[in-house]
């Protein structure tokens, strides 16, 4: 029986209350995570509430859901076939909601332990500054240092990979407002943009940049949609079949690569003030991105546009020109620099550990984190092929850490009865409890393993190959 006790204003209670009091996700809450407690930001000032400080489930809606792919779906759609298309997007979200659940119980083990021995409060025993990540849940939870080490660096390929992805997409749409720059001098520009955004703090104050990145990608989708069924749809490109093998496991990889977020959300979920409620809260985000967003639009403009689709890696360039398309480029280009914030975070964070900075003022976290910025910038001059980049991250690092990693890891940690009859979140019962939770993670890394890693590994970086045989590094313009 847990014992009523507050935890809320960030401190430690007596040792006996600090044991016994963590047998559920509503008695971790008490326990919080890195930033101020509840108590204390309820005491700030209105303007500060409202557009700064976070962690309510809002704001664990508003992040998941708009760091999101949607212009190069189309062109995943038409690589993959229409029935291809939907399966995968469907299946791909579904399964990434599931694992998601799968880490964030790991994480309640993860932060239960630590509560237990009295290591969650670093700040004097008062706080937690730490930031929880997810290599370090993965080598707490299972005691394989290897493991954890190896998701720490697919974590960081990952996440160097989206931001180079939000800079070359931000120069390509921008490009096609007008071809007065080059996109190699628009990716300088979006660079040095996205280099700012590296100062935003934490997960807790990205309120009001998730809301307009989110207002970014509805507004997008929605116009990619109603332009699309102005234009009329072909009946016909419904029965088109994939492109070919190469094409179809590309386009796999990249719809992989669309719910591959969880990279970045371990550093959310302790963000946030109920942490035991987020997979609800990630839940409906991926179902909203995934029923309004990333599927209508990816289907409408497929059906408009099947040649066009098959042939281009965004979508903005299948579309005439209008005062409606450059307000959709516009507002992804903000997105994009968002999304850059987003993922750039948990790389950045790790960057402080590593020299130093972590414990420290805010002034010398934020300075500390330029280099990191810089070297996603180089990356992204060095190699901006917009989509491939996507493909290669899809099959080699989404495939482990969204889905094989998180199967791996909690079917070590509960293989034993005893930290089952434990375990403060368990499968639901439609799921078929934990026969049919260790059944559906087996199933989820085989056809990972086989399907993203195997096949659209090969084909990613069959086009890689030829995208630099044909383009060269640093190339000026990319797909001009």
């Amino acid at each position: 029986m847990s014992k009523d006790v507050d935890y809320s204003d960030g401190k430690l209670a007596d040792a006996e209350a600090l044991v016994q009091g963590v047998d559920t996700g509503d008695d971790l809450d008490q326990h919080p995570g890195h930033g101020a407690p509840a108590s204390e930001v309820s005491q700030s000032p209105l303007w500060k509430k409202l557009i700064w400080e976070g962690g309510f489930p809002l704001d664990g809606f508003l992040t998941a859901a708009s760091a999101q792919v949607i212009l190069n779906l189309p062109n995943s759609m038409a690589k993959l076939s229409l029935v291809g298309g939907i399966f995968t997007q469907v299946g791909c979200a579904a399964f990434a909601v599931y694992t998601l659940f799968l880490l964030v119980a790991l994480y309640h083990e993860y932060k239960r332990d630590e509560v237990r021995k009295g290591t969650w409060y670093n700040n004097g025993g008062k706080t937690r500054t730490r930031v929880t990540q997810y290599h370090s849940i993965i080598t707490n939870v299972t005691g394989l240092r290897w493991l954890g080490e190896f998701a720490r660096i697919v974590n960081i390929v990952e996440l160097v990979g989206l931001g180079v992805a939000q800079i070359i997409a931000s120069a390509s749409n921008f490009y096609s407002l007008g071809t007065g720059l080059s996109k190699r001098d628009y990716t300088f520009i979006f660079g040095a943009l996205a280099l700012l955004t590296t100062l935003i703090p934490s997960f807790r104050n990205m309120r009001l940049f998730s809301l307009l990145a989110l207002i970014g990608t509805t507004y997008t989708s929605w116009y990619m949609m109603a332009e699309s069924w102005k234009h009329g749809l072909n009946a016909a490109a419904a029965t088109q079949p994939p492109l070919g093998l190469d094409a179809f496991f590309q386009g796999f990889s990249n719809i992989v690569f669309t719910f591959g977020g969880h990279c970045m959300i371990m550093e959310l979920v302790d963000s946030q003030f109920r942490p035991s409620k987020f997979s609800k809260t990630f839940a409906t985000a991926l179902t909203y991105v995934t029923l309004t967003l990333t599927l209508p639009n990816a289907l409408f403009t497929f059906l408009a546009f099947p040649a066009e689709a098959a042939v281009k890696g965004n979508a903005f360039a299948i579309f005439p020109p209008s005062a409606a398309k450059n307000v959709g480029i516009v507002l992804m280009v903000a997105h994009q620099l968002v999304a850059f914030a987003l993922f750039l975070l948990p790389v950045s964070i790790m960057w402080e550990k590593l020299v130093g900075t972590h414990y420290k003022a805010l002034r010398w976290r934020l300075s500390s984190r330029i280099p990191v910025g810089l070297f996603v910038w180089f990356i992204a001059l060095m190699l901006p092929f917009f989509g491939v980049i996507n493909d290669l991250l899809g099959a080699f690092a989404v495939t482990f850490e969204t889905y094989i990693i998180p199967c791996v890891a909690w079917s070590l940690y509960y293989r034993t009865q005893e930290r089952r009859d434990n375990a403060i979140l368990k499968p639901p019962r439609w799921l078929g409890g934990w026969t049919g939770a260790f059944i559906l993670n087996a199933f989820i890394t085989l056809s990972m393993a086989v399907a993203g890693l195997g096949f659209g590994g090969y084909s990613s970086v069959v086009g890689l190959i030829d995208a630099v045989s044909s383009f060269g590094l640093f190339a000026k313009c990319y797909n001009c």
